[in-house]
């Protein structure tokens, strides 16, 4: 090792000597002077501390034959000490130093936050799979054109058997779940997947065994599950003995076989599954028996293991060729409505994390997300930059002292530089730590859903790393100007005090100044995307929905899956309406197969009676199924016509309700009334249209008046959802809703309980969420900016004390003092808003497709934000300036 150092060390003293000598000089000098520092610390006079310092060292030349012996541990060694000496000198101004900090973690606490939520749904891959490179999401394209779709059972089938494209194909179908009963019953995700699903994925069983293949086939006599780690510790506290127990779901018993790993939470991200079972038991938990042997039920969603050697451009290839097949052998299923066959897309595991038909928007929402937070990182660099820069002024003479004795300009920019990622790595330290803690208050909260919402937002290597690089560039974005600015004055005026000054008038703008404009531009940024979401949740409150959302409660029940006899669901229905009409506080009474704003929005194939549609025309158009007084319990006005009501029963000519923008389609300047429409094919029967109903929103607050048509829910057997119109708060109707409908229908459950106003606040949720986020980062912008103009302004007139002193002693006027400082400050406002105005006008056009109602370029919202940034820099800047003026002349003229 000895023998190799001195290799090393005597090569490079071989080609570059003289830039040996140099650096070794520098270091010397450098060392001679923490010595010297380090005595000063303890009171001694600084030129005898140096004397010292040099007598105990020995003098430069036989420190120069250490070092020439020592090579790279005597650098080691004096970066140790730039470190020590950084340490020291930060701890003797804890004042900057805790306002630095705080100012870094703040913006790397929050990039690091956003990144760890684009981490989780975007680049983790899932937990406990084996080989995720290797799976591929499998999407069928819908009949009017979309191209991921999910598919039929059949038709998974038919995947499956691909064994030289695929080494196993697996279906899963998500849904919303009762787990447990009587006061135990809460709703959960669940999944009803083939018997091979473990298997394909590689997971393996915390505690039992997965699915049988008789099982999967529903040859077993018993229902089994298979149960999350989660539940598991929930409910049997982890206990050997929960495997083989029985578990309620949605009503019906189940043997618990096995337990998921700690972690899985499913194939679908972001949705928290609770529990597994089998394709051959969802009959017993509420869906339809017929759905698996129904090739026009597309409702699983496919994922398939490539087998070895074989790419997803040749899996995508060869199910193109299967899909040509499925469509010759079933035209009527796979026959799109522009008359060619449904196309089979091929994913690879990576780009379906988010289902491809919301993938744009959320990228969108995180692309946001991430983009302001690296703006408020940005301040927080300007601003701990503006300290550093002050910081530097005050240390000007011990910069001078340093470079007179001999100390080189980059000796310098090295300590500073050291001193500044000193404050970077503790500012990262606080940021991680507050990331941590963002993440367990963000896995806290749960959206108004009927399923949990969950992403492992654990700090992982690669969020280190992300964190880690954040520091390295902070501590280079804030630390270098201020390392130059420090190593490059002149050495006589700092030597005699006059490098300290900072100017914000005459005929420049200095660097510190530059740094709040540019603050004061992401600040107006921030504050204008702010301000125009919240305008945005202002004008979705106004939009006119179609029907009355207030005093609504919406709830949806259905038939205990264990009930055998035969039940007539349209009269116990009609009883619940009748019972829930005599509670007192309950105004009126109805049910649909879906409320507004849900999640169960479908379309139905139609016919009209005298119209033909042009080729390739899409005739699927969007349906309700009602029982009587919808319309009235809704407040939802008819122009024409009547409702649907207690007359349109089973056995009666069949009924619809269409909405204006149907009835201008089809019978353009027409009475609607009498037309007559086909539903679901041909064999079906034609419905006489009886009203027609104003336009309403259906699912979201955004969407366009579309065709939509109202069938007669007595005529039309279906899924019960109850809408109800209270007097009072429905919140507090709640229990006594529940118990009403127990005591008229005991066999049957209620599954969900909301009010129309939480479920309309579903669809708010990304603007309020997106709101509530740039309404704190533009806050914290604009407090850092207003803190930075006020350390301006207030240097300034550090520096012009005497000046000022004078000023005032010969006459001037405090109040024009005040006035000359205060407009010094706002012009550095008044450029940031300059620069700002444009730049937000460009990034509020990008904004535009996440917004309601208000148009992106708002003038009244870029008036707010500059008028509201204005009076923050204003207040900034009139507090330092008023506390100069107030000075007594004879304290300003003192020397300093």
């Amino acid at each position: 090792m000895l023998r190799w150092r001195a290799m090393r060390d005597g090569l490079r003293r071989l080609l570059r000597p003289a830039q040996f000598e140099r650096d070794l000089e520098d270091e010397l000098s450098h060392f001679i002077e923490l010595e010297a520092r380090d005595h000063m610390d303890h009171g001694t006079p600084e030129r005898e501390s140096y004397r010292i310092a040099r007598a105990t060292l020995g003098g430069k030349e036989r420190m120069k034959e250490d070092a020439r012996a020592g090579g790279w541990e005597f650098l080691v060694y004096t970066m140790w000490q730039d470190i020590r000496y950084a340490l020291r000198s930060l701890r003797r101004s804890a004042g900057f130093f805790s306002a630095a900090v705080l100012t870094l973690a703040i913006g790397i606490g929050g990039t690091t936050t956003v990144f760890t939520l684009v981490n989780a749904i975007l680049l983790r891959p899932p937990a406990h799979v084996v080989a995720p490179e290797q799976l591929v999401s499998i999407y069928t394209s819908d009949y009017s054109g979309p191209p991921y779709g999910s598919t039929s059972h059949p038709d998974f089938e038919d995947f499956r058997r691909q064994t030289d494209i695929f080494a196993g194909v697996i279906a899963t179908q998500p849904a919303p779940i009762g787990i447990g009963e009587g006061e135990d019953l809460t709703n959960d995700g669940m999944e009803v997947v083939s018997g091979d699903y473990f298997q394909v994925l590689g997971v393996r069983a915390a505690a039992g065994r997965f699915f049988a293949e008789d099982e999967d086939r529903g040859g077993s006599p018993i229902p089994v599950a298979v149960i999350s780690y989660d539940l598991w510790q929930q409910r049997f506290a982890g206990r050997a003995d929960a495997v083989g127990s029985s578990l309620q779901l949605n009503g019906s018993p189940f043997t618990i076989v096995g337990v998921a790993p700690d972690g899985f939470l499913g194939a679908i991200r972001g949705i928290a599954m609770n529990a597994w079972i089998p394709v051959a038991a969802s009959p017993l938990v509420g869906m339809s028996a017929s759905a698996t042997a129904n090739r026009g039920n597309r409702s699983f969603f496919v994922i398939g293991r490539l087998a070895p050697g074989v790419s997803v451009q040749q899996a995508e290839a060869g199910m193109a060729t299967v899909g040509r097949n499925l469509a010759a052998s079933y035209p009527d299923r796979w026959i799109d409505l522009s008359g060619a066959g449904r196309r089979v897309s091929v994913l690879p595991e990576a780009a379906a994390r988010i289902m491809p038909q919301v993938r744009g928007p959320a990228l969108g929402f995180m692309a946001l997300l991430m983009g302001t937070m690296v703006l408020v990182l940005l301040v927080c660099c300007a601003n701990v930059a503006g300290l550093m820069l002050a910081r530097a002024a005050r240390r000007a003479r011990e910069m001078g002292v340093r470079l007179s004795l001999g100390a080189s300009r980059r000796r310098v920019m090295r300590q500073l530089l050291t001193e500044s990622t000193m404050v970077a790595l503790c500012g990262g330290i606080g940021g991680v730590a507050l990331a941590v803690l963002a993440m367990s208050g963000i896995a806290a909260w749960q959206p108004p859903l009927p399923v949990r919402i969950a992403v492992d937002l654990s700090i992982d290597a690669r969020v280190l790393a992300f964190a880690i690089a954040a520091v390295a560039f902070t501590g280079v974005l804030f630390g270098v100007v201020p390392a130059l600015r420090g190593s490059r004055a002149p050495v006589t005026g700092l030597l005699k005090g006059d490098g300290g000054t900072t100017q914000i008038g005459g005929r420049r703008i200095s660097l510190q100044g530059a740094l709040v404009s540019g603050q004061v531009a992401i600040s107006l940024l921030l504050m204008v995307g702010a301000l125009l979401f919240v305008r945005s949740l202002r004008s979705a409150s106004e939009i006119n929905t179609g029907f009355a959302t207030d005093h609504m409660l919406v709830v949806d029940v259905e038939l205990r899956p264990d009930v055998t006899a035969p039940v007539d669901r349209a009269q116990v229905v009609l009883r619940m309406q009748e019972r829930l009409r005599a509670v007192p506080g309950v105004r009126g009474a109805s049910w649909a197969r879906s409320a507004p704003f849900g999640f169960g929005s479908a379309r139905r194939g139609i016919s009209v009676d005298g119209y033909e549609p042009a080729q390739g025309e899409d005739m699927e158009y969007h349906f309700n199924i009602v029982g009587p007084d919808y319309f009235d319990v809704l407040q939802m006005p008819l122009v024409l016509g009547r409702p649907i009501d207690a007359t349109d029963r089973a056995g009666a000519p069949l009924s619809v309700v269409v909405n204006e923008t149907f009835a201008r389609k089809f019978w353009p300047g027409e009475s609607p009334l009498g037309k007559r429409i086909r539903t679901s094919g041909p064999e079906s029967e034609w419905s006489t249209v009886v009203g027609m109903a104003r336009d309403a929103k259906y699912s979201s607050l955004t969407e366009d008046a579309r065709p939509f048509m109202y069938l007669a829910a007595l005529q039309s057997p279906t899924r019960v959802v109850l809408h109800l119109r209270t007097s009072a708060d429905p919140v507090t109707m709640r229990e006594t809703v529940r118990r009403e409908l127990l005591a008229v229908a005991p066999d049957w459950r209620i599954t969900a309980l909301r009010t129309m106003e939480q479920q309309l606040g579903v669809t708010l949720a990304p603007h309020r969420a997106a709101g509530a986020l740039l309404s704190l980062f533009a806050a914290v912008a604009a407090l850092l900016a207003s803190v930075g103009l006020y350390g301006v302004v207030a240097m300034a007139v550090t520096a012009r004390r005497r000046e000022i002193g004078i000023r005032v002693a010969l006459g001037a006027d405090r109040h024009g003092v005040v006035r000359f400082m205060v407009g010094k400050g706002v012009l550095l406002a008044g450029i940031g808003v300059v620069i700002g105005l444009p730049a937000a006008w460009a990034v509020s056009r990008l904004l535009s497709s996440f917004l309601i109602g208000p148009a992106a370029n708002d003038p009244a919202t870029f008036a707010g934000a500059t008028v509201l940034l204005t009076a923050v820099a204003l207040v900034a800047a009139w507090i330092p300036a008023r506390r100069a003026a107030n000075v007594h002349p004879m304290i300003a003229l003192r020397d300093e």
